[in-house]
């Protein structure tokens, strides 16, 4: 049956060539560790200063400014490097070639020159007093920006070395008695400050595994040597010690070439009013080192692409977008056609990276792939060809196919199968009753195209007992226990946020969250809405209770053990006295129009199922520091989102019938690098139900497996675990048991190869004797349709003219079904067959 495999499988990979491969740059060159050349700089024909003007406040409060170069063409480039600054009434002084400090009170114009031009900044200077040093203002930014706190150092779970310290200062008050109350303050010296063993070892004059962090004489070991010897204080006002914000100058980084540089300025904004330049103890990191790399404060491209640079400081975090443009000599815009709103922000997008959409796919791809993406089916051989002869023309035709299928029976099944996934649907957790009510609940929702948002405020205040009211079988699949075996609410809360928020809410659990804002109060805080939930057996066999008034249960801090009343981590806060669940009260505030990341989220994880990446991706990890690739698209498939009800037969049918979803494969020279932008379809690999599914479509088999009746689809399958089907473990069918859309692979390795090429699946289907293969050979006696035939039932395409030649010409007549199956065997192990396309 293989010896077709070589030819047949070589014609289609030729066919379909769109296997991409990242784009890395090459050792010695761009991407290297070296150093990379500074391109030239065009002429500068006008300078200018970010900010226009600057207010400092004492003689602590040191700014930098940016300095901008316009060239005649329009681009600016940042000057701030080679800059100079004369300040003639000596009102400030200029630091480390770049601070401006105050040197008296008064006003000051200070001239900037750079590239032979020059420009003026206008400097006031409030104060020149020195202010006391504060513990939590002053001094925890600079144990944080050497690294004293960070995960690897003093900052670990269990510390380093018998000194422990809260994981990037979160914990201000356990800080300070760790640095000057533990071991009777052994770590400070009050009468020689310059003997503390608080500096003493960041200096290296006492053996200090993490090495030489400070220099003496330096701004920070300065910092920390006056607090010693202004008596060890503790923050006097740790409400404001904080800053409420950061701000980053320039709001975005755009580059024109490789080794083309940028500075960034760090702006920390306080409680009271306050703003300072905290660049120098902000750790700045870019998200793509191979794109962008940070040293310091400057950012340095590396090649074509897009990054982010992740700026952290003292609990706050931002990103700043980055772009290498890289050169495009010779690009002309051509945009697509814009059939919706979102082929206009694709475009926006595409023209302002100098990237060129693809053509729009054929026909016959259309069909493959709508099928596949609404029904997790690929069309029969009849259903493909009535598409491709109908004459109608594309747009209308295309329209038309897809309002037939959305809200189907075959999209019914396939799309309660994904939410299946996200609820987990187990056995494990819910029982046979159980896990079969749970996911007919699921059908039948999905079937009336229910809001969006009904239909999750129905699950996260849902009670009752789980067979009357399936929906509670949800907080049945969350339900956690402690060591004692005690329900707990940890997953409940951690879960929720992932799925219907998109946010990774259990990285605050023991602490406050190291890469964004939520803090270890908030994840009790939101647990405590689920607190009450409480659980017992029903009345039937295989069948609980969920009910939600049990008043025992409360949350406490497991570290101030403050019971906390439940509240939300961000918005308008919930009227929880008012309603007679807690359940209701977040219920309603979660699935709000003016929540900001619940529509959002969702359009967002609707997105990447049928585009192979999310906007922000991944898809249930949405924070300040993974930003939207395209935030204006994302806006507004939200805003349409939302003002349609919440409808989510009207989300999908805008994505598919959108330009950008019609996409072909195919690359051209401008966009054959480009991953993240929409300007070219991504193919897909088939789930593991698609692959059994469609392999039994494309040879007019009936699958078998276990736990289902014979010939049913293999999304019907309740269960998650799957256990007795070792092609649907292998090809990644979830488990069900964590809220993680990772749960479901797409991988592929030799395993998969092996089990494709060699395994039941494939080869059963298409030596079974019943099958259409054996049909179609006995009915038609001319060879060149029963190739098209097959062609059809597997790719949805006919064959092109040199592949209908080649195999007739090498077919033998007296063999013509097994011709056929070999035909149809090395098509099914095809790229062009196992991925979506």
């Amino acid at each position: 049956m293989k010896r077709w495999f070589a030819a047949i499988l070589m014609t289609a990979i030729a066919h379909f060539a769109f296997v991409e491969a990242p784009v890395f740059a090459k050792r010695g060159a761009a991407g290297d560790d070296a150093a990379i050349a500074q391109p030239g700089m065009p002429a500068i024909v006008q300078l200018s200063a970010e900010p226009g003007s600057l207010v400092i406040s004492d003689a602590r409060d040191s700014r930098q400014i940016l300095v901008w170069g316009l060239a005649q063409d329009g681009r600016r480039f940042d000057l701030s490097g080679e800059a100079t600054f004369e300040a003639k009434s000596n009102v400030v002084s200029v630091i480390e070639g770049r601070y401006l400090q105050a040197a008296k009170v008064g006003d000051e114009t200070v001239v900037i020159r750079a590239a032979g031009r020059e420009t003026t900044l206008d400097v006031k200077v409030l104060s020149i007093a020195s202010p006391p040093v504060r513990f939590g203002r002053d001094v925890m930014p600079v144990l944080a920006s050497v690294g004293c706190n960070a995960g690897t150092c003093h900052g670990s779970a269990k510390g380093k070395n018998g000194f422990k310290l809260s994981l990037r200062g979160y914990d201000m008050a356990f800080d300070y008695n760790a640095l000057a109350v533990d071991l009777l303050g052994r770590r400070v010296n009050k009468v020689e400050p310059a003997r503390s063993l608080m500096l003493l070892k960041p200096i290296g004059a006492v053996p200090h595994e993490g090495g030489k962090v400070l220099a003496v004489g330096s701004r920070q070991y300065d910092l920390i040597e006056q607090w010693i010897q202004e008596g060890v204080h503790e923050e006097p006002e740790p409400a404001t010690a904080r800053p409420i914000s950061i701000e980053v100058l320039p709001k975005q980084v755009e580059l024109d070439l490789a080794g083309r540089t940028q500075r960034l300025i760090v702006i920390a904004r306080y409680p009271d009013g306050a703003t300072r330049d905290v660049t120098r103890d902000a750790v700045i990191t870019s998200s793509k080192d191979e794109v962008a790399k940070v040293g310091g404060a400057v950012v340095t491209g590396v090649r074509r692409g897009e990054a982010s640079v992740l700026v952290r400081y003292e609990g706050n975090y931002t990103a700043v977008g980055i772009s290498v443009m890289g050169d495009r000599s010779g690009f002309a815009w051509s945009p697509m056609p814009e059939y919706n709103f979102i082929d206009r922000h694709v475009n926006a997008k595409l023209l302002k990276r100098k990237v060129l959409p693809s053509e729009e796919c054929t026909d016959a791809d259309f069909v493959r792939r709508v099928y596949l993406d609404l029904t997790g089916l690929i069309p029969t051989a009849a259903q493909a060809r009535a598409f491709l002869e109908d004459p109608t023309p594309s747009p209308q035709k295309r329209e038309k196919l897809v309002d037939k299928l959305l809200g189907g029976k075959e999209y019914v099944t396939f799309w309660s199968n994904k939410w299946a996934d996200l609820l987990q649907c187990n056995q494990k957790s819910l029982g046979d009753e159980g896990v079969w009510a749970f996911r007919e609940w699921i059908r039948e929702s999905i079937a009336q195209n229910k809001p969006y948002d009904q239909f999750v405020y129905e699950i996260v205040t849902a009670q009752g007992d789980s067979l009357t009211n399936p929906a509670v079988n949800y907080y049945r699949a969350l339900k956690d226990k402690d060591d004692a075996g005690k329900a707990t609410t940890n997953k409940m809360g951690e879960d929720i946020t992932q799925t219907f928020l998109g946010v990774r809410f259990s990285c605050n659990k023991c602490h406050d969250h190291p890469f964004e804002r939520w803090t270890q109060t908030q994840y009790y805080e939101f647990g405590a809405f689920f607190a009450r939930v409480a659980f017992k057996p029903g009345s039937r066999p295989g069948e609980e209770v969920v009910f939600a008034d049990y008043r025992g249960g409360e949350v406490i801090h497991p570290k101030t053990m403050v019971i906390l009343p439940p509240h939300v981590p961000y918005g308008q806060q919930p009227d929880v006295a008012a309603a007679t669940d807690r359940r209701v009260a977040f219920g309603q505030w979660l699935t709000s129009k003016q929540n900001p990341l619940f529509a959002k989220s969702f359009v967002n994880r609707t997105w990447s199922y049928f585009f192979a990446l999310g906007i922000i991706d991944p898809v249930d990890d949405v924070r300040a520091s993974n930003p939207a690739s395209n935030p204006e698209l994302l806006d507004a498939l939200t805003e349409d989102f939302v003002n349609s009800g919440f409808d989510v037969q009207h989300l999908i049918r805008t994505i598919v019938l959108s330009r950008t979803y019609q996409m072909s494969v195919k690359t051209n020279r401008w966009n054959e690098d480009d991953h993240i932008n929409f300007s070219h379809f991504i193919p897909r690999r088939l789930s593991a139900e698609q692959l059994i599914d469609c392999v039994a479509i494309a040879t007019g088999t009936r699958p078998k497996i276990d736990g289902l009746p014979e010939g049913m689809r293999t999304v019907f399958l309740a269960d998650g675990l799957a256990d007795g089907n070792d092609f649907l473990k292998l090809f990644g069918r979830p488990k069900r048991e964590t809220a993680c859309e990772c749960e479901r692979t797409s991988n592929l390795s030799l395993a998969h190869a092996l089990s494709l090429v060699n395994g039941p699946v494939i080869s059963e289907a298409v030596a079974d004797p019943k099958n259409c293969i054996a049909e179609l050979v006995e009915k038609e006696k001319d060879q060149s349709r029963v190739v098209e035939e097959i062609y059809l039932s597997t790719l949805g395409r006919l064959p092109t003219e040199a592949e209908q030649k080649n195999i007739v010409a090498g077919a033998a007549s007296e063999k013509r079904l097994e011709d056929a199956q070999d035909l149809a065997w090395a098509l099914l192990n095809s790229p062009a067959f196992l991925f979506n396309r």
